[in-house]
């Protein structure tokens, strides 16, 4: 289900619920409503409490985590540039590295913004034993001649490190951004508070309109929440602008043993 279709779903739950709470009074009679109006009011008043409480920390977790990857995306953007000019000033023989570097990002591209409505893919184990064993075994390669060289391959080694490393803490972040089973806790709640109020509201038109707005204000925050904590996919995500540009002035050329820097293969 896409968050639009959760989020709407959501709604559904909490105005269904108020509309239970309403077709409720119609069985019990006068006196046990009224009798029962200011238990039902004070536990709809905790229940409100806990949930706006828990909903305006899951929407702050959510929006930290878009800011978080956000700026995890952009700083790459500056060492990406940088493993590009050492190995271009190394020499010729920092050729291969940059082509790598080049199929490197565009891996990278396709990880986290080529998979629709799934969001990038964490790596597995093996993966990154391959890019690490790929990084050593091409920078053990190279054989250093003059004292600058060594500073850039010393200074491309950190810089290419670096770019790994970001991408896989950036693929685990998302991986599970929320604790299991919050959001069903936080639709119980609301379901719980819309049946409160619904038993005590009195039906009309007015109060329809009401529960149906807060409703759908609940499905906004769930909106929200589940938007901004999938950055990459949905209406409200990271754009893929800064990527591809430094793709396009780093080049689409590319060499067959460019994957010699992560240590896979570039498809022919």
């Amino acid at each position: 289900m896409t968050p639009l279709t959760r989020s709407l779903a959501v709604g559904l739950i909490a105005f269904g619920a108020s509309a239970l709470g309403m077709l409720i009074q119609l069985d019990v009679p006068l006196d046990v409503l009224t009798a029962s109006k200011g238990p039902v009011g004070s536990m709809a008043g905790l229940v409100s409490g806990l949930l706006a409480l828990v909903l305006g920390l899951l929407v702050f977790t959510a929006f930290s985590v878009f800011t978080t990857q956000q700026s995890e995306a952009y700083s790459l953007g500056p060492v990406v540039a940088d493993i590009d000019l050492a190995l271009e000033q190394y020499g010729p023989e920092g050729a291969v590295g940059r082509a790598g570097l080049r199929a490197s990002l565009q891996r990278s591209r396709d990880r986290f913004f080529g998979a629709a409505g799934q969001g990038p893919r964490p790596f597995t184990f093996e993966e990154m034993k391959t890019i690490f064993a790929g990084l050593d075994g091409y920078f053990d390669s190279l054989e250093p001649a003059t004292d600058r060289q060594r500073r850039l391959l010393t200074k491309a080694w950190d810089l290419a490190r670096k770019y790994h490393d970001t991408q896989m803490l950036m693929t685990r972040q998302l991986a599970s951004p929320f604790p299991p089973h919050v959001l069903t806790v936080v639709v119980c709640w609301a379901s719980v508070l819309f049946l409160g109020n619904g038993l005590l509201a009195t039906p009309n038109t007015v109060t329809v309109i009401a529960h149906f707005a807060g409703a759908l204000s609940i499905a906004t925050a769930i909106f929200l929440i589940l938007e901004l904590s999938s950055p990459y996919t949905g209406f409200i995500r990271i754009s893929s602008a800064g990527v591809d540009a430094a793709l396009r002035t780093l080049g689409a050329e590319a060499a067959p043993e460019a994957a010699r820097f992560e240590g896979v293969r570039t498809p022919a």
